[in-house]
């Protein structure tokens, strides 16, 4: 193409191709305005207290919705999603511990953000004035809303976004541009009246569809948590040592869910392949070592120790691990 695309339909067929060309999963387009109910929604969570120890959720919280907030004169929001999903077992091999596909390979802040500026790199090239903001999960950005609101699914009744024919097993990432493009029309709520990913929970994390407490989600307690687990959360995280994969494991869209072809996202030896045993033996700076290039690090050290430490009690203890039949495990009051 010798010159930029000349209607705002152009330019929205133009950046798509350029993303999928780019490795995306899905690229689509969102108006610059606030996702509908965005807001109220979170506004909802944080003052139900279902953030939990996350007091960065509710730093300025009307402005993670507000595309004018994030880049003043924004006029559209190009949403892109990258599949990370490998279908080999949780764990890898039996006595392992526990860690969800998520950060299995490369760490997805770098890769999703390193195709994102591949993207932006190629509208400038066609429009070296666009003004821009990208977002990876670095930002206080509601990536989800707003990839509903661009067509790249539904928020499910887990609040994970749902893809029909992807399932939910990929990252997201956001760019905002001051570029007039038109925007994709949203896609429609097909959970229906299933509510496996509800009744899947071993510690009741999802009070009612679509609201999700982070104060009984065993991912909060095992990635986000400092210092020591509270009762009953030794035993409740069973064998997950890092995340919880239970309620997409049981959404029937991901039995649709294609495996990744981004490379990155292969299981990195020495982290999920690793006994929890092994994590015992690790100073600070060897574990450091193993988890920098992945979202693993997002873990302290100690921290990741603990999860260690527990899944090996849990097991000399013979809990049911949670995920496995017994769906009655450990739920707070």
């Amino acid at each position: 193409m010798s010159g930029p695309p000349g209607t705002p339909l152009a330019w929205r067929d133009w950046i798509r191709s350029r993303g999928l060309e780019i490795g995306f999963t899905s690229v689509g387009i969102a108006a610059a305005r606030e996702p509908d109910a965005a807001r109220e929604r979170l506004l909802s969570w944080l003052l139900r207290g279902d953030h939990a120890g996350m007091a960065w959720m509710a730093r300025e919280p009307e402005r993670r919705a507000d595309p004018e907030a994030i880049l003043p004169g924004c006029r559209a929001v190009i949403s892109v999603s990258l599949q990370y999903h490998h279908p080999d077992p949780v764990p890898l091999a039996p006595g392992l511990p526990k860690v969800s596909r998520y950060a299995w390979g490369d760490d997805y802040h770098q890769v999703v953000g390193e195709k994102l500026h591949a993207l932006l790199a190629e509208v400038q090239r066609l429009r070296p004035d666009v003004r821009s903001r990208i977002a990876c999960d670095t930002s206080p950005v509601m990536d989800k809303a707003f990839a509903a609101a661009a067509g790249l699914g539904w928020i499910g009744k887990n609040t994970c976004l749902i893809h029909p024919r992807q399932g939910s097993w990929f990252f997201l990432g956001s760019l905002f541009v001051d570029l007039e493009i038109a925007s994709d029309p949203p896609v429609r709520d097909l959970c229906g009246s299933c509510r496996r990913c509800l009744d899947a929970c071993p510690t009741g994390a999802f009070p009612a569809p679509y609201q999700l407490d982070a104060r009984r989600c065993i991912a909060y307690w095992n990635i986000e948590h400092r210092g020591d687990l509270p009762e009953p959360w030794p035993a409740a995280i069973g064998e997950w040592m890092v995340g919880c994969d239970i309620c997409q494991d049981v959404c029937p869209w991901n039995r649709k869910a294609l495996p990744s072809t981004e490379p990155r996202f292969r299981p990195r030896p020495g982290l999920a392949d690793l006994p929890a045993v092994r994590w015992l033996e690790f100073d600070d700076a060897e574990i450091r070592r193993r988890i920098r290039p992945t979202a693993v690090s997002r873990i302290k050290p100690p921290d990741l120790r603990r999860n260690a430490r527990q899944v090996e009690r849990n097991r000399s203890a013979n809990l049911p691990a949670a995920g496995g039949e017994d769906r009655g495990g450990a739920n707070e009051s």
